[in-house]
C-alpha cells in the first residue's frame, strides 16, 4: 500500500511517518506542489511475506518496560499526581 503526503503535512509528523513505514512496511510518496518528491520506505525488504504482516502482535510484548517501574513508590506518586490536579 502507498501513501502520499504534503511536503508540508510530512514535517511535524516524520517520526509517526517512519514508524508506519517499519512497522507496516509501506511506502510513503512524500510531494511538492503535487509533485512526487520522494519516497519512504523499509531499507530491508521483509524476508518472508506472512498473512500477519503489517500488523503488531502485543502477545510478545508482555513484560517490556517492567525494569522501568521497579523503584517507583507507588503511594508517593500517586500522592504528587493528586496534589498537581489540586
Amino acid at each position: 500500500m502507498t501513501t502520499r503526503v504534503s511536503a508540508v503535512d510530512a514535517r511535524p509528523t516524520l517520526g509517526e511517518l517512519l514508524s508506519k513505514v517499519l512497522l507496516t512496511n509501506e511506502e510513503i510518496i512524500i510531494e511538492r506542489s503535487g509533485e512526487k518528491v520522494a519516497k519512504l520506505v523499509h531499507c530491508e525488504q521483509p524476508k518472508a511475506i506472512t498473512s500477519n504482516q503489517g500488523k503488531l502482535d502485543f502477545r510478545t510484548s508482555a513484560g517490556l518496560g517492567q525494569d522501568m517501574w521497579k523503584d517507583l513508590n507507588v503511594d508517593d506518586y500517586l500522592r504528587k499526581e493528586r496534589d498537581e490536579w489540586g
